[in-house]
């Protein structure tokens, strides 16, 4: 192998998601994971299944994060603490990607 047209595979990766314009989905996939580990550190004691279960739908676009709840009891508990999710959220995925959240 010629040396000079070596590549690293990270190198190599990130060309092919660019390419394929996969930026925006795995954004998504971060985000939605970051949101069920905020989520099991605001609820200790429920298992990651039950975590998963109780946001029944989300949707994420222009730095929005829209997330649908199953419970009506942690919804109303995580709107005492809404304002600062967008920064646990960015705190958790290392940049700012999360402007606001809205629970529904």
């Amino acid at each position: 192998m010629n040396r000079q047209s070596s590549k690293l595979i990270a190198d190599v990766i990130q060309e092919y998601i660019k390419e394929d314009r996969l930026e925006d989905g795995l954004l998504r996939v971060r985000i939605f994971e970051a949101w069920d580990l905020l989520m099991a550190s605001l609820l200790p004691g429920k298992s990651y299944s039950e975590i998963r279960s109780l946001t029944t739908n989300r949707f994420y676009k222009d730095k929005v994060l829209t997330c649908r709840m199953s419970s009506s009891v942690i919804r109303s508990q995580l709107r005492f603490s809404a304002g600062n999710l967008p920064e646990r959220l960015n705190s958790l995925l290392q940049g700012p990607y999360v402007e606001k959240v809205i629970l529904q």
